[in-house]
């Protein structure tokens, strides 16, 4: 049993090479010449290549008949060089013909042949044909995976773990976009902290380390969907898709009992938090750039005034807009009704001034309609003025 485990891991660590023929005596023939040297997977027809290589990243070098039945090596190469996947993309491609066939092999040439293989080849020839592709094709992968890594290093901070800012910027404009098409909104969150410790000011080293310790700590808070940067050194953004003003002021609130968290910054030092908050529903024709910073000015103001509130849009003075404090504002009639129907009314208790305010039209307007009914009624006028009906009698 232990031999039989180091062969079968032994044979993984050898490069794959997939052979396509409809001929078992080629398959059988081919496998015998390289089976020494790589992992051999076979299959009879262009179709099962094509699952083949689309289901096996292990694949190095392809090896291909070009009549086969169900989908030819013509079609098979060209749905290799197609693909989107730059793995399969840029896979090797041997063609099996003899060098008589000149036009096939122009046609396979163009379809994106790699190379072609001789019936009559030695084992030696091909052996070495095939090492020269397969380390080609493992270089070519080391490189992607080194760009990769670079354009990750572009778009993460690795400091933080947040995005850089460009990369979260366009990032939102695709935010911006995806919402303005599916008429949703979206919310910019941009929180401000101070750093305290109880011996007073922190060295400037010492601040920047702790003010990273915050960016991991809002990492790790955030969902995978929402996107979140650090704009100053002591500043960050957090974008979200908005389901309404309730919800992102309860996500506001998340995010600074997290950071406002003894360990957010690390031992023995106090996180302070200043929220100012945009969203896209106060102006449709804002960029997401535009939005960030509208969301930190008021996030400055916030720590200006020492306010504890959530800013949003009365700070800038825009008609319509208002400022909300979180132990008040962060409850709406829609927020109140869904807790007190879940048995905790408590907790709507402290909101009920602020509550009243809201109601306060909509319970004036009734009061009209009721009097308007009632002079109506004693002059026999319809039962149904202005559109509420009166109480009928059973």
């Amino acid at each position: 049993m232990a031999s039989v485990a180091f062969d079968s891991k032994r044979a993984a660590a050898k490069p794959r090479i997939l052979i396509a023929d409809d001929s078992h005596l080629v398959r059988a023939s081919l496998t015998q010449s390289i089976r020494d040297h790589f992992d051999i997977r076979e299959v009879a027809d262009g179709e099962a290549a094509w699952q083949a290589i689309l289901l096996d990243a292990a694949i190095r070098v392809v090896i291909t008949d070009l009549a086969m039945p169900r989908v030819d090596g013509f079609e098979l190469l060209t749905r290799v060089r197609s693909s989107k996947v730059s793995r399969i993309r840029d896979l090797p491609v041997i063609v099996i013909t003899s060098p008589e066939e000149v036009a096939e092999r122009e046609r396979a040439r163009a379809a994106g042949a790699t190379d072609f293989l001789d019936r009559s080849a030695s084992s030696a020839e091909l052996t070495a044909r095939l090492e020269v592709l397969v380390r080609l094709s493992t270089t070519r992968e080391a490189l992607q995976e080194s760009q990769a890594l670079l354009e990750s290093a572009r778009t993460v901070d690795p400091d933080t773990e947040l995005l850089a800012l460009p990369f979260f910027d366009k990032q939102v404009e695709k935010l911006i976009s995806f919402a303005r098409r599916n008429l949703s909104d979206v919310a910019l969150i941009c929180v401000r902290v101070e750093l305290t410790a109880p011996g007073g000011p922190l060295p400037e080293a010492e601040l920047e380390q702790r003010a990273k310790l915050v960016g991991r700590a809002l990492a790790a808070s955030i969902r995978l969907e929402d996107l979140g940067t650090r704009t100053d050194r002591l500043e960050f953004c957090v974008a979200t898709q908005s389901t309404g003003l309730s919800g992102v002021l309860r996500f506001a609130a998340r995010l600074r009992k997290v950071l406002e968290n003894v360990e957010a910054a690390g031992p023995g030092v106090e996180v302070w938090t200043c929220l100012g908050v945009a969203t896209l529903s106060e102006e449709l024709r804002r960029s997401g750039e535009e939005l960030r910073l509208i969301a930190s000015r008021r996030a400055q103001l916030a720590q200006a005034t020492r306010s504890r509130r959530i800013i949003l849009g009365a700070a800038e003075g825009a008609p319509g807009d208002y400022d909300t404090r979180p132990d008040d504002g962060s409850m709406d009639i829609g927020l109140a009704l869904a807790l007190i129907r879940a048995g905790r009314a408590a907790e709507v208790v402290p909101h009920l001034p602020r509550l009243l305010e809201q109601l306060t039209p909509l319970l004036r307007l009734v009061r009209q309609q009721r009097e308007l009914q009632a002079s109506g009624s004693e002059g026999g006028t319809d039962d149904n003025l202005q559109g509420v009906p009166r109480a009928v009698d059973r």
